[in-house]
């Protein structure tokens, strides 16, 4: 069982990952020299059971979600997120394995939703051997082509994680969304000490944009805080829409089964634009 460690200054879990990166390094061997059997049993490892909790609002009213991720037996992974408040329900549910060069590979997609104004659901079904992509929504059903490297909304947030531990700082995916390609562009902009629910933790701030017919964006979509000595989970996250700001706060959670704690020891805050 994956198993994170902790050094004395400052406080700081090493994950598979961290320690298999460590190795290789110290050989002089790049991480693009990886055999695919490494990188598919690096990325097997570091994307462990985790469960978080996280709280925001909604209209003003308070909503709580909860996301789950395991491993099945039969080697394919399983991600639900839940959101639960008092206008209603949002259950989404992505289903997906990892490439023979560790990539994530979605496989399929599902979201419910049951509110106060009605009842919603998508769903997609990735067919990698014919290529295609079924998809099905209120609005209608269709099918697209399939290019590798194509994500969801759910799938290339764990890339996201894979890629940061690789040490990668600017990260373009391509992303399918009710049948629609959305190509997003995630950049590092610096480092803060969050204060959470639970105390302090270390975190590495993204920004997202959109690229829209080949142009960038000028627009922030969103900013996220990942706690970088646990494994990038996510600890905030602010979507903004013209003057509008929501923000989603990590409350506690677990990483292979082992509670997340504070940092006992912190370093500097940098940031940079």
């Amino acid at each position: 069982m994956h198993q994170l460690t902790k050094n004395l200054a400052p406080t700081k879990p090493l994950s598979v990952l961290d320690i298999s990166m460590a190795i290789i390094l110290a050989m002089g061997v790049f991480v693009a020299s990886f055999s695919w059997a490494e990188k598919l049993q690096v990325a097997s490892e570091f994307l462990v059971p985790l469960e978080m909790k996280y709280s925001t609002k909604i209209k003003g009213m308070d909503v709580e979600l909860t996301q789950r991720l395991v491993k099945n037996e039969n080697g394919q992974f399983a991600e639900t997120i839940v959101a639960k408040g008092v206008l209603g329900k949002v259950t989404e549910k992505g289903l997906f394995h990892l490439s023979q060069n560790g990539h994530v590979i979605p496989d399929s997609f599902t979201k419910k939703q049951k509110t106060i104004i009605g009842k919603r659901f998508e769903f997609q079904e990735y067919d990698w051997q014919a290529k295609k992509l079924n998809f099905s929504f209120k609005e209608g059903t269709g099918s697209i082509g399939l290019l590798s490297g194509y994500q969801d909304t759910m799938t290339h947030k764990q890339q996201l994680r894979l890629d940061l531990a690789s040490g990668l700082k600017d990260i373009y995916y391509t992303v399918i969304k009710k049948g629609k390609i959305e190509d997003y562009r995630y950049q590092v902009i610096g480092n803060e000490v969050l204060a959470t629910n639970i105390g302090e933790l270390n975190t590495t701030i993204l920004l997202r944009k959109d690229i829209i017919e080949g142009k960038e964006s000028a627009d922030i979509q969103s900013k996220i805080w990942l706690a970088s000595d646990w494994d990038f989970v996510m600890m905030k996250f602010e979507t903004y829409d013209k003057d509008k700001v929501t923000t989603m706060k990590f409350t506690q959670g677990t990483l292979d089964g082992r509670p997340i704690t504070p940092l006992e020891t912190k370093t500097e805050t940098e940031t940079e634009i």
